[in-house]
């Protein structure tokens, strides 16, 4: 019974320490457990070694992916594919992916030449009487390919009307590689719109995600300085078009609003972007900041 009570001591000190809420019965199951659990293995030192030393790894290689996250979103808004934030299902990692390898949209005459350097359509090979066709082109730019059909994924994943058009598929039989190429092939005329227009999503019955509060929540979940934040933000700001003003203003308005306690710098500095918006200070918020 004391070994019980100090070991139940011993775990509500450390659970305290490291500020972990917790319940004093989850506790009592774990100690009960432990009377009852098989010896240890003979090379744990060695083994809890080996698996902390992984986790240093993974935080490591975390970190960095975190970072070249980040870096892709400073590129990705100084480009016009940047717009593809208001379209559900893409989000800075996906359309910087797209934009790195398409390159600057002017090159392309249609969605045509995108989905043909990329091989998004099915190889044919016929000599004399043979006739046949096989999966995709094998010649094709491959890491446009698979930007693309990151892209598709996605939307078919949180984008209702093309999750609706791979339920169709998949009901008449589609393959899943012929049904991701179709996707692409589709989804990538609805992106050359987007950024050869410099326009936002406005499909029919699906309302468009508000693409610099989008891009906001990317670099809060991310750890990015506030005034990174705000110049990636002014530099999207550059690409929306004017009709689309105010619907973005009063999404960002929100987070401007003065708050009871804590820190209120993002309210600072979204105040001169609102102000770019055509949100008055009269209007929405109060403010003698003067324009970024």
């Amino acid at each position: 019974m004391n070994r019980e009570k100090t070991s139940q001591q011993g775990m509500e000190k450390y659970l305290r320490q490291e500020k972990v809420r917790f319940q004093q019965r989850t506790l009592d199951k774990i100690d009960a457990w432990s009377l009852q659990a098989a010896d240890s293995d003979p090379l744990q030192c060695l083994l809890t070694e080996q698996w902390k030393q992984l986790v240093q790894v993974r935080d490591l290689l975390s970190e960095q992916i975190n970072e070249t996250e980040k870096k892709t979103a400073n590129y990705l808004v100084k480009t016009p594919y940047v717009l593809l934030l208001s379209v559900k299902g893409i989000n800075v990692v996906s359309a910087g992916e797209l934009a790195g390898e398409a390159g600057p949209i002017e090159h392309y005459a249609s969605a045509t030449a995108i989905n043909g350097r990329a091989g998004l359509y099915p190889s044919r090979y016929q000599s004399d009487e043979v006739d046949r066709s096989g999966t995709v082109a094998k010649n094709c730019n491959r890491r446009l390919r698979a930007a693309c059909i990151l892209v598709a994924k996605n939307l078919v994943k949180c984008h209702p009307y093309y999750r609706g058009l791979a339920a169709i598929w998949k009901k008449r039989g589609v393959v899943t590689v012929d049904s991701q190429c179709r996707m692409a092939n589709r989804a990538n005329r609805m992106v050359f719109q987007r950024v050869s227009g410099r326009q936002v999503w406005r499909g029919k019955g699906v309302d468009r995600e508000y693409l610099l509060y989008k891009l906001r929540e990317f670099h809060r979940t991310h750890g990015s300085d506030l005034e990174q934040t705000v110049a990636d933000m002014n530099e999207a700001f550059a690409w929306l078009p004017k009709s689309t003003y105010e619907s973005e203003a009063q999404s960002l308005a929100k987070l401007a609003k003065p708050k009871r306690r804590g820190a209120t710098s993002i309210r600072d500095l979204l105040i001169p972007l609102l102000t770019r918006l055509g949100v008055r200070s009269g209007n929405t918020i109060n403010s003698t900041s003067s324009e970024a």
